[in-house]
């Protein structure tokens, strides 16, 4: 019975036949795009299952640096090449300065390793659906888990960075401020925010490849934009025309901040590690509307599409 196969009704136990020539390959589009799946209960599972997120983390960790002559002092050295090229380029923004004798190399650094959490779980997260098709065949885990996990490898990253930015502290001979206690709060925003964003941009490249190409485009430039000190009047009004008028708009600085959150961050950052002050809440809050908008965007956006990363991939 080669194109037919019998099964057994409910009523009763009586041999039906189907047709399995009526059953669709796969489930119609307007089905998947409508999927409704259940956040709350999805929630819980990911935290259940939370463990899965640091195995793949430390798989990756290890395949990254396995393989390679100088292993994780990569991490060491991957930031500081970063800081000379961006260090070079601040060099020929006359006058870029945020105030109170900091040295440019710490202003630029501590951009640099407050923006690295967010770029490097980006660069990684992004494909990390692709790139583990076959192991999300074989495996019932939260498809999360993935992203997620890459978000925790770029941590450990930004981690290590710390390590240089406490010797260029020691050789300029300048401590940082009191105000540095304040920066668990910025980290948390940058977690949501990262979060969010990674969640987002993976599960929207499993349908649009054309994505793979661009983030890698894309992130050079939001890095510049965001760690040249974009809430930076001296900056600004030589880099962006008519940015005074920009920077005098207290609704326009609050709406780019809301879209690009790492803009208050890495600029709170600065403020309270390198001239001790606190959250300035004008341009912070529009960054935390932002990184939970942001999140929840992302997550949904990531449950409704889950559904057909298996065929896409």
């Amino acid at each position: 019975m080669s194109a037919v196969t019998e099964a057994l009704s409910e009523d009763g136990g009586a041999l039906k036949v189907f047709d399995v020539s009526l059953v669709p390959a796969e489930p119609p589009e307007e089905l998947v795009y409508r999927h409704k799946p259940q956040f709350l209960r999805s929630a819980v599972e990911l935290v259940r299952r939370g463990e899965v997120i640091f195995t793949l983390a430390e798989r990756d960790i290890r395949a990254q640096y396995k393989q390679a002559f100088l292993g994780i002092a990569w991490a060491l050295l991957t930031p500081l090449v970063s800081l000379a090229l961006l260090f070079i380029l601040a060099k020929n923004i006359k006058g870029f300065s945020i105030g109170g004798h900091v040295p440019l190399i710490l202003n630029m650094y501590v951009g640099l390793v407050t923006f690295g959490l967010f770029g490097g779980a980006i660069g990684g997260g992004s494909n990390s659906l692709v790139s583990n098709k076959a192991l999300m065949a074989k495996s019932h885990f939260p498809r999360e888990c993935f992203p997620l996990s890459q978000v925790l490898g770029s941590a450990f990253t930004s981690l290590m960075a710390t390590v240089p930015l406490a010797i260029l502290f020691a050789i300029n001979g300048f401590l940082p401020r009191t105000a540095s206690l304040w920066f668990p709060l910025y980290l948390a925003i940058e977690v949501v925010f990262t979060v969010g964003v990674v969640l987002l941009v993976s599960s929207v490249i499993v349908q649009m490849r054309d994505l793979q190409q661009i983030v890698p485009i894309l992130m050079p430039l939001v890095m510049l934009i965001t760690v040249l000190k974009p809430l930076s009047g001296e900056v600004h009004h030589r880099l962006v025309p008519n940015a005074g008028y920009f920077l005098a708009h207290g609704w326009m600085r609050s709406l780019f901040c809301f879209v690009n959150p790492m803009a208050s961050i890495v600029d709170g950052m600065r403020n309270s590690v390198l001239l001790g002050f606190g959250p300035q809440w004008d341009i912070l809050l529009p960054g935390v509307f932002g990184a939970v908008g942001y999140l929840i965007a992302g997550y949904v956006v990531f449950k409704r599409l889950e559904v057909n990363f298996a065929d896409l991939t």
